[in-house]
C-alpha cells in the first residue's frame, strides 16, 4: 500500500519528535509535515531535509490541527497516495505498525475490506482485534486517501471533535471506521495532573485539560449534538467527565465560564479561534 504520513507540528518537544518523524519515514512512502507556526520551524525544516522523502510545509500562525490536515491532504495528492496517516507531534509508531495493521485490512473478508475509510491505531495492549468504532482522534489514524479528500477537515472547529466530525461524514458516505486494540502507536492523550480529591480517591494523576481546551470541547460537541453527527449520551459523559476534572482542579468559575460560553457559541454558530488567555 502506498502511505503518505502527515505530522502536524506546533512547538514539539525536540527529542520526542525525532522518534515521531524516524519511525514514520521508516514506515510509509512519504512524510509531508505542516508546521503551525511553531518556535522551533528552523529546526524541525532542517530535520525534514535530513530525511529522505519529506517536504516540509509552513503556515505562519497557529491555524488550528483541522486546517493544516487539510492542507496536508491537498499537498499529498502529488504523491497518489492509497492511504494517508495522520500524526501528531507526539505520536511515535511502534515498530511494523504500517505493515501489521495492513495485515489485519488484507485478512478482513472481501465485502468488509471494501467499505474500510478509516482504521484507528490502537495505543494500548491487547490481542490485535479490529473492530468498529465510532469516533476516534486524528493522530495514528489510517485514512483512504479519496475518502480523505471528502471529509477532512472542518477547520472551523479549530481542535477538538473535529476527527467526530471526519468520522462521522465517513459513515455517512457509506463506509466503516475500524480499530486495532493493540498497541502500535506511542501517544499521549491529554496531559496527566494530581488533582486533589479525585487523585487522592484514584490514588493517580488522573487526565487533565486546561479550560481554555475544555471551551472547544463543549462548544464543538454541542455543534455536533445540534447537528445530529453525536448522540446525546455520548456528548454527556464527555462533558461531565471533562468538567468534573476541571471543577476540583481550578475552581467552579474555570468551569462555568468555557462550559456557558461554549454552548452559547455552538447554538449561535460562532467558531473558529478563541485567545485562551480569555479563560485564565
Amino acid at each position: 500500500m502506498s502511505v503518505v504520513a502527515i505530522i502536524v507540528t506546533y512547538n514539539p518537544e525536540l527529542s520526542r519528535f525525532r522518534y515521531v518523524l524516524n519511525q514514520a519515514s521508516k514506515q510509509v512512502n512519504h512524510v509531508i509535515i505542516v508546521d503551525n507556526g511553531s518556535k522551533n520551524k528552523d529546526i524541525l525544516r532542517k530535520l525534514c531535509s535530513e530525511t529522505n522523502d519529506c517536504d516540509f510545509i509552513e503556515i505562519s500562525f497557529n491555524s488550528g490541527v483541522a486546517h493544516a490536515l487539510r492542507i496536508g491532504i491537498k499537498y499529498s495528492s502529488k504523491y497518489d497516495p492509497e492511504w494517508l496517516l495522520f500524526l501528531d507531534d507526539d505520536t511515535i509508531l511502534m515498530n511494523n505498525a504500517i505493515v501489521k495493521s495492513f495485515n489485519l485490512i488484507n485478512n478482513l473478508p472481501d465485502i468488509i475490506k471494501r467499505k474500510v475509510g478509516a482504521v484507528l491505531l490502537g495505543s494500548i495492549n491487547g490481542k490485535c482485534n479490529i473492530n468498529v468504532i465510532d469516533y476516534g482522534p486524528f493522530s495514528g489514524t489510517l485514512v483512504k486517501a479519496s475518502i480523505a479528500e471528502r471529509v477532512c477537515c472542518r477547520d472551523d472547529f479549530f481542535l477538538d471533535q473535529a476527527d467526530h466530525d471526519m468520522d462521522f461524514n465517513i459513515r455517512r458516505l457509506g463506509y466503516l471506521v475500524l480499530g486495532i486494540n493493540c498497541r502500535l502507536i506511542n501517544h499521549k492523550l491529554g496531559i496527566k495532573h494530581w488533582i486533589p480529591i479525585l487523585s487522592n480517591i484514584l490514588h493517580r494523576s488522573v487526565g487533565y485539560e486546561p479550560p481554555w481546551r475544555y471551551y472547544y470541547i463543549v462548544r464543538n460537541s454541542t455543534r455536533l449534538l445540534i447537528e445530529g453527527k453525536i448522540n446525546l449520551t455520548f456528548y454527556t459523559i464527555q462533558l461531565i467527565d471533562s468538567g468534573i476534572r476541571i471543577f476540583f482542579a481550578d475552581g467552579p468559575w474555570a468551569l462555568i465560564k468555557p462550559l456557558g460560553l461554549g454552548i452559547i457559541h455552538a447554538l449561535l454558530n460562532e467558531l473558529g479561534y478563541v485567545d485562551p488567555r480569555f479563560f485564565v
